[in-house]
């Protein structure tokens, strides 16, 4: 009898210690506060952790000059600028975002990101996107508060 009100005790102990998910407002409020542009993306095409090429330095200005602003309620614009690289395409469009894992990773516009760096003027995230379905490439991205 005094085991199983020891091993109750202990069980109550320990599930009331459990670690809560971290929710750190000052992430949140350093990427819903202003507009970011993307200003660096790198790929590692073989996924070896060496991102053999600056895939920023080959994209159109019109992907250049895009800014994405998150909102508190999970949602996000994307604005494409003063140019915009097709004809009839719309000047904003809508995404969602989440983060996820403790605020480590963020969903930003269907993929899952790992989050390197999000501080008031800088974010950088890491991420597996897929292609064709079967063809994966990782990418590193950086963006800059406006």
């Amino acid at each position: 009898m005094k085991y199983t009100l020891l091993i109750i005790v202990l069980s109550i102990t320990l599930l009331s210690c459990a670690k809560d998910p971290v929710d750190d407002s000052s992430k949140r409020d350093a990427l819903t506060t202003g507009t970011w542009k993307l200003t660096g993306a790198m790929t590692d095409y073989n996924k070896d952790g060496i991102y053999e090429e600056d895939t920023y330095a080959i994209y159109a200005d019109c992907e250049k000059d895009n800014f994405y602003t998150f909102k508190a309620d999970g949602s996000g614009i994307m604005d494409a600028g003063p140019t915009i690289c097709y004809s009839g395409a719309p000047q904003t469009s809508t995404f969602s975002w989440s983060f996820k894992e403790n605020q480590t990773r963020l969903q930003f516009a269907g993929p899952d990101y790992e989050i390197e760096e999000l501080t008031a003027a800088t974010l950088r995230l890491k991420g597996r996107v897929s292609y064709n379905v079967i063809y994966t490439i990782d990418v590193k991205s950086t963006y800059t508060k406006q």
